[in-house]
């Protein structure tokens, strides 16, 4: 899913994750193929839902920061938009994650709202 995006540097880590209840007719599935470096992260989405015109791909970015709260020590915040029915649709996730990318998250397009889904490493 990798593209040329590199936006976060040199130093930047790596990470593709997998947001949604996999194996669950019809639930959209998203996946980030991140950089990340300091407080920022950048890359490139992808969301697949089994319906006409529900596969998006586009750019996002964002935030990471620690939150403190167990188990869950980091929040990544992404923001993108993509084009649809000739409009640019808005993006947004918030993933509360360990340190292994492992947690829970929430993330909102068009008229859909998924929350409180898995959150894993691809692979």
């Amino acid at each position: 899913m990798a593209d040329d995006t590199e936006v976060c540097g040199a130093d930047a880590g790596v990470v593709q994750l997998v947001v949604g209840k996999l194996g669950m007719p019809g639930a959209p599935i998203l996946r980030l193929d991140l950089q990340f470096a300091a407080d920022r992260a950048n890359g490139v989405a992808e969301i697949n839902q089994a319906v006409i015109g529900g596969k998006h791909r586009f750019e996002v970015s964002g935030e990471v920061s620690p939150t403190g709260d167990a188990p869950f020590g980091l929040r990544v915040t992404l923001e993108g938009q993509f084009p649809h029915a000739g409009q640019a649709v808005r993006f947004n996730a918030v993933l509360s994650v360990n340190e292994a990318w492992v947690g829970e998250g929430q993330f909102e397009y068009l008229q859909t709202k998924v929350s409180k889904v898995p959150v894993k490493p691809a692979g």
